[in-house]
């Protein structure tokens, strides 16, 4: 038998009254103020921060986005709970089709969180634009199966506790589907730590327990999401102090901090290619930009210097990079030969070591 508090915790995880009156008040009016509060939250960060605002670079566009959607999300669960205080054909069909699309955007913020991720760490449009084409199709047929059932259950005045198999089935598609983006951030980012040796800045728990919480207490589901996606922003706002942003490049500061990272992780390998380019500074940034490898970072040491590091080990690897970048430079529109060098970390020699003249340069 459930205790009575066990049974009024049951009843605010399922949406259910529990039996207190003023505790009731509590939770919906509680719910209600948050939201609003989530929402003004999110309008004065995109004011105030101007990356938000003009979302110019790709992870402000796509977080950018994301706020757009919870925003979008709170209004609309608001006007799902006045609409119970009102009749019409209008307020009738609120109330029918709201709980789908709220689902639906719900779901939409989780795979654009995780798109965020996956550029958070390899910083390519090109590779998004490849994996997620598709990524939005079981989120619309699980939408469109959703309101479909609406419309036959409320639409025909049919019973609802005849479908209930159906109305789970559906509830454990959505949980799915957003389980399944949130397991595949999870795992891009374990596999890009042990791909390429490198920290990352973004806390996944800092939006699955926003997200768990929210799934749990759906009373405050889209506020939880919302302080999600808030606490999301403070990576790209940790990974901006290590950032050149003149070229979108890692700082010299990072290449040190980096090196001791993996230094004190005791990661093995790595390859570094110094180039150097007197008055085509600009140039090849550009240049590095376009052919940079995979599982590489690019660091700006000065005007002209750059640094790009790279996991690989490999003699014929490192020579191919050379190669493509000496080879982009003289056939440019000025053209140029750049003076590079190729670092190769020996198993005795630490990062700190192998790059510590770069960042005195």
């Amino acid at each position: 038998m459930i205790s009575r508090p066990g049974e009024i915790l049951f009843s605010m995880l399922t949406y259910s009254n529990t039996g207190n009156e003023l505790l009731d008040s509590i939770l919906w009016n509680g719910s209600d103020v948050l939201m609003i509060i989530s929402a003004v939250s999110l309008l004065l960060l995109i004011l105030l921060n101007p990356n938000l605002r003009q979302h110019k670079r790709h992870e402000d566009r796509i977080l950018f986005y994301e706020y757009v959607f919870v925003i979008i999300l709170i209004v609309l669960n608001l006007a799902y709970r006045f609409s119970g205080y009102y009749a019409g054909i209008w307020t009738d069909l609120i109330y029918y089709i709201l709980p789908s699309v709220s689902e639906f955007l719900y779901m939409m913020t989780i795979l654009q969180w995780m798109i965020f991720v996956d550029y958070s760490l390899y910083r390519s449009m090109d590779h998004i634009r490849r994996r997620y084409r598709l990524a939005a199709l079981p989120i619309i047929a699980v939408t469109a199966a959703d309101i479909l059932q609406s419309i036959i259950i409320y639409g025909n005045g049919i019973d609802a506790d005849t479908l209930m198999p159906f109305l789970y089935g559906m509830q454990f598609c959505k949980m799915a589907v957003e389980l399944g983006y949130i397991l595949t951030a999870v795992h891009l980012v374990f596999n890009y730590e042990k791909e390429t040796h490198q920290m990352r800045f973004i806390r996944l728990d800092a939006f699955i327990i926003p997200f768990v919480l929210g799934s749990l207490f759906r009373y405050y589901d889209a506020s939880f999401m919302a302080l999600g996606i808030i606490l999301t922003y403070g990576a790209v706002i940790r990974r901006d102090r290590f950032i050149d942003h003149d070229t979108g490049f890692y700082s010299r500061e990072f290449l040190d901090y980096l090196s001791k990272y993996r230094d004190e992780k005791e990661f093995t390998g790595g390859c570094g290619i110094m180039i150097y380019a007197p008055g085509h500074g600009r140039d090849m940034s550009k240049i590095l930009s376009e052919i940079k490898p995979p599982n590489s970072n690019i660091f700006v040491l000065d005007e002209d210097l750059f640094l790009l590091l790279s996991g690989a080990v490999r003699d014929s690897a490192s020579q191919m990079a050379v190669m493509m970048i000496t080879e982009a430079a003289q056939t440019s529109d000025t053209p140029y030969t750049p003076e590079i060098t190729t670092m190769i970390r020996s198993d005795i020699e630490s990062y700190r070591q192998l790059f510590g003249a770069a960042t005195r340069a």
